[in-house]
């Protein structure tokens, strides 16, 4: 989670891997608060259909085939969990529209996400591959957060929470640990999006798709 310090400021306020969809419910139920909150979450949050993808994945991959960003089919079927959990959200009073004033929930891409933040030819991917080069791609990961996201608008600004993310001594961790921090690093970009649209708004961000079939929302530095 993330919290704003002055207008374009950021702070990394807690990191957490929660594994059941009860769990994350729960811990977002605690962080929340009452100014109201941007949730971005890097799963399929509006799916209508009920095989096949939807439109806003097939223009994902339009976009950003020639990074080499994962493809995913998303439907009714193979995207059961995450859609209760956004239907649970809901619930909870999140908004999908990402125009919303209240508390909003949005989906984003984190590969895509790297592309339009980082400017990279190729996102780096995480949970791939032996341990050896998963390692590797975290630590390619964090140099790339630690040289964009600390120089940009929003900022991110140091401090306890993040020091321990990017600092977690990579040789001593085991598989389960190792998985830990590649999810807490996605979180992160998942928070950094959200905190993009509360602050620069829709305008100064990139919509695959719509509200009727599903989106994927990205940063885009270029409009900020």
């Amino acid at each position: 989670m993330l919290e704003r310090v002055g207008d374009v400021d950021l702070r990394l306020a807690s990191a957490e891997s929660l594994r059941t969809h009860e769990d994350m419910l729960r811990w977002i139920t605690r962080q929340r608060g009452r100014q109201g909150a941007v949730l971005a979450v890097n799963a399929p949050m509006i799916v209508e259909n009920t095989g096949g993808s939807r439109p806003c994945d097939r223009l994902l991959q339009e976009h950003f085939q020639r990074f080499r960003v994962d493809e995913y089919t998303n439907n009714i079927v193979s995207s059961s969990h995450p859609r209760t959990i956004g239907k649970g959200l809901v619930r909870m009073g999140f908004d999908l529209d990402p125009t919303a004033e209240s508390d909003c929930l949005v989906e984003t891409h984190t590969q895509a996400a790297q592309v339009m933040l980082f400017g990279v030819d190729r996102p780096v991917r995480l949970k791939a591959g032996p341990i050896g080069a998963r390692k590797e791609a975290v630590a390619r990961l964090r140099d790339l957060i630690g040289s964009a996201l600390m120089n940009a608008e929003p900022r991110l600004l140091a401090g306890p929470e993040l020091e321990r993310l990017m600092t977690a001594h990579l040789p001593d961790l085991n598989g389960t640990r190792l998985g830990e921090v590649e999810e807490r690093l996605e979180a992160l970009l998942c928070a950094y999006v959200a905190a993009w649209l509360g602050i620069h708004g829709l305008e100064a961000s990139a919509v695959l798709g719509d509200m009727n079939t599903g989106y994927i929302l990205l940063p885009n530095p270029q409009r900020g």
